[in-house]
């Protein structure tokens, strides 16, 4: 079995052995060639291709997005046309139907499962039943008939996993290596991959000084994940009960749940984020007139940081938990040995970022929070000073991933500024030691 493609010409085609068998089709002219050749050939369709978490069950509309994108149609529909409709059915010598799932895109197996059964569905029945009668029969054999409204949760743990991809922007990498080539080309000169970003606010000025439009700036975005955290609280119940109640593949589900762990966690970031902007301006506002509210609000920004951290972490290592339950663990040195890691530059999937599981918010890991949130300390600290006030010895070791708490200070500040120190901050610390 091959892939009959490019860089594959359809001239190419009679010097290949005829007991060959094409994986996927290619378009009519290929596809007459590799009739007229005797090489049999398979409808190729995929459960998913880019996607983050979830594949495309259902498709996020338009007007719920923050980036214009090309209007997909959903998975299911789309297995279910290719392969009852395909030109391939009157031009090539097919045998069967191959239905990828790629699991080195980051998504867990256990979300295949719709998409793996409606392929064989379709090459077995072309055109019956319909795509949406199909899941609803997928579901009650899958997770027995007490699982009611699965359609509703899966179309939501579909959306969910757009809104977490769609609400960070993309940028060029400058985080990893570039990118030389793909499937239809070889570049002239090697060309940037892309990272995920989302904008930070300014960092406060002299004296607590803040200028900031962030929100306004974000407004759509904001409005978007107010929205998209009513869809995640929904799915979350409706998965926590289905899981106590479901006669079959409960473990399917839990991997659902931490996924919507996940996406919670992205708008919870994003959310906080506002709220730390939302803080330092409130500062600003009293920083002539009331230093010290000035720097409850200063530190109420920060110890907004802290719970970001907090919960980038603790949603990390739940789900590494539960997906260990179905694989072998990604760790650095597995038995004694050490993985070497080393970035594939014809393509740039997201798990081959790292070599553990962090891959899941590395994109957190390579955005500045860190720094920023260093830059509010020090304007803190500063102004502090300047009106006689407590300094706070504050680091945020953002590339932690840790459970440790990621700041640290002495109990003679806590003592000397309690109502400015978060409840969690761990005294017995080294300031100063840890990464920001």
């Amino acid at each position: 079995m091959f892939w009959g493609e490019y860089p594959l010409k359809p001239s190419d085609i009679s010097a290949l052995p005829p007991y060959l068998v094409n994986g996927e089709v290619y378009g009519p002219q290929f596809d007459r060639e590799f009739r007229k050749r005797g090489i049999k050939q398979m409808i190729y369709t995929s459960v998913e291709g880019v996607e983050s978490l979830f594949p495309d069950y259902s498709v996020l509309p338009e007007h719920d997005r923050l980036h214009p994108r090309n209007a997909p149609i959903s998975r299911v529909e789309d297995i279910f046309k290719k392969i009852s409709f395909d030109s391939a059915r009157v031009n090539a010598d097919l045998i069967g139907e191959v239905d990828a799932g790629w699991g080195d895109e980051g998504l867990h197996p256990e979300t295949f499962w719709l998409g793996y059964a409606a392929s064989s569905a379709a090459g077995w029945h072309p055109g019956v039943p319909r795509a949406q009668e199909f899941s609803t029969e997928f579901f009650s054999q899958f997770y027995g008939a007490r699982a009611t409204d699965m359609n509703r949760v899966y179309q939501l743990m579909s959306l969910q996993a757009q809104y977490w991809a769609d609400s960070w922007d993309t940028v060029k990498s400058e985080s990893r290596k570039p990118i030389w080539g793909s499937s239809y080309q070889i570049y002239q000169t090697p060309v940037p991959a892309h990272d995920q970003s989302v904008p930070l606010p300014p960092s406060p000025g002299p004296g607590l000084q803040y200028d900031s439009s962030w929100s306004m700036e974000n407004a759509k975005r904001l409005a978007l994940i107010s929205n998209a955290k009513i869809d995640n609280e929904a799915v979350q119940g409706m998965l926590t009960d289905k899981i106590a109640h479901t006669q079959f593949n409960r473990y399917n589900l839990e991997v659902f749940l931490s996924i919507a762990d996940l996406c919670r966690q992205n708008l919870d970031m994003i959310s906080g984020i506002q709220q730390m902007d939302s803080e330092l301006a409130s500062a600003a506002k009293v920083k002539d007139m009331d230093p010290k509210k000035a720097i409850a609000e200063a530190d109420s920004a920060l110890n907004t940081a802290v719970s970001i951290w907090r919960e980038r972490n603790t949603t990390l290592q739940n789900v590494v938990a539960t997906w260990d339950e179905s694989w072998f663990p990604r760790v650095p040195q597995p038995n004694g040995r050490k993985f070497l890691h080393e970035l594939d530059d014809v393509k740039d999937h997201l798990p081959d970022r790292t070599v553990d599981m962090s891959h899941l918010v590395n994109r957190e890991r390579i955005l500045p929070f860190g720094n920023w949130v260093k830059s509010i300390a020090e304007a803190r600290n500063k102004y502090a000073a300047a009106h006689n006030l407590p300094v706070r010895d504050y680091q945020l070791r953002w590339d932690d991933f840790g459970a440790e708490s990621p700041v640290c200070s002495s109990a003679a500040q806590l003592l000397a500024h309690p109502q400015s120190l978060p409840g969690d901050v761990d005294q017995g610390a080294t300031c100063g030691s840890g990464s920001e």
